[in-house]
């Protein structure tokens, strides 16, 4: 097993954006198929937004999932719905200690600090996914925060470890 770290979230970003037509939609495919529920999961929480925001979720969740596949050296076995279902309710609860926060807390989350579960991880998924500015006008600000709320209870529900940052 190899540790989740910058390495190797930089490795698989790199590999997953190389590929293209076929390959993308065999991956993407082989992907809900061994993950039907995560699949599910990704279409509750980003229903309401474009499917432009919605592929994001899904090349997001996939991602991570390539990330710790890599890291096993073997596909990951499918997460239950309970599980998810555990980990949306532990992330909801999580939600409610922040009531009446500031709406751009979860956004300025992205850029660091804070006692996050998983807190690099998304952190560092999200801000190579925004080409390095976790601000950028490409998603308003809810799409943001859905992505990053999709991304804690996946990761929740994958019981991971943080990433570990390179020195």
């Amino acid at each position: 097993m190899r540790a989740i770290d910058q390495q190797l979230v930089d490795e698989v970003w790199r590999e997953v954006t190389t590929y293209e037509g076929d390959r993308a939609t065999t991956e993407a495919k082989a992907f809900l198929r061994r993950q039907p529920y995560v699949g599910e999961v990704c279409r509750q929480l980003m229903k309401e937004f474009d499917p432009a925001a919605q592929t994001a979720a899904l090349g997001l969740t996939f991602l991570l999932f390539k990330i710790v596949e890599t890291s096993l050296g073997a596909p990951f076995p499918p997460i239950s719905q309970e599980r998810l279902i555990q980990a949306y309710e532990a992330t909801t609860e999580w939600l409610d200690q922040w009531e009446g926060a500031d709406s751009r807390f979860l956004l300025r989350s992205v850029q660091g600090g804070g006692d996050f579960p998983h807190p690099n991880l998304i952190q560092y998924l999200l801000t190579i996914f925004y080409g390095g500015d976790p601000e950028s006008a490409e998603y308003d600000e809810e799409v943001k925060a859905s992505l990053f709320l999709l991304l804690k209870t996946v990761a929740d529900a994958l019981d991971i470890a943080p990433i570990r940052r390179q020195e």
